[in-house]
């Protein structure tokens, strides 16, 4: 039982974590542009995170925000 309520314990403190959170979106980003982040792309990172936090954790929201972003709109398909 003691085991259990560790890993209880563990999803909730991840659940909780902001830095996780900020992993989270990072990965979307990199699922939705197609490619890594650069550090020019900090802001949209950071406007998408904020729009997942302000949304209580939307994915809705968090898409939204990448696929509106000036990174995605304006992004050059390779061939």
């Amino acid at each position: 039982m003691d085991l259990w309520m560790n890993a209880i314990e563990m999803i909730e403190k991840l659940a909780a974590s902001e830095r996780v959170e900020q992993v989270f979106v990072r990965h979307a980003f990199r699922f939705w542009m197609g490619r890594n982040e650069t550090l020019h792309d900090a802001p949209i990172l950071k406007a998408a995170h904020k729009a997942y936090r302000d949304n209580g954790g939307s994915m809705n929201a968090l898409i939204t925000s990448l696929l509106t972003s000036d990174a995605f709109i304006y992004r050059k398909v390779e061939r």
